[in-house]
């Protein structure tokens, strides 16, 4: 889970480095913080939504075809632990995208140098 968790972060930090010209925009046109935390949160938690629903059915599927000859020892399926990662993992990057987002760029009048 801190694997999938660091990883969800990198990825969000280069969305926010790709976007910065967009943030920018969204200051100057008077957003706030909380909308600027919101943004990042929602899309850390969508990405980690996504990852979290394709790594549970990428898994089952790998283990269909493991055992393929015994399904029956794939059942019955560990429901709680699937929704404690299904859901944990979402909630666990919005609220880190909430918590670490959010302040003001350093640069606002000018572009970004490349």
């Amino acid at each position: 889970m801190v694997l999938a968790l660091g990883i969800l972060a990198m990825t969000v930090g280069l969305i926010r480095s790709q976007a910065a010209g967009d943030l920018r925009t969204l200051t100057a046109a008077g957003a706030t913080s909380g909308i600027r935390r919101a943004l990042t949160a929602a899309t850390a938690g969508a990405l980690a939504l996504i990852g979290a629903a394709l790594g549970v059915i990428g898994a089952y599927v790998a283990l269909a075809a493991g055992y393929f000859s015994d399904l029956s020892s794939l059942i019955p399926a560990p429901v709680a632990n699937l929704v404690a990662v299904g859901l944990g993992i979402p909630a666990v990057a919005a609220v880190a995208g909430w918590v670490l987002a959010g302040r003001q760029p350093p640069a606002i009048a000018r572009q970004a140098i490349e």
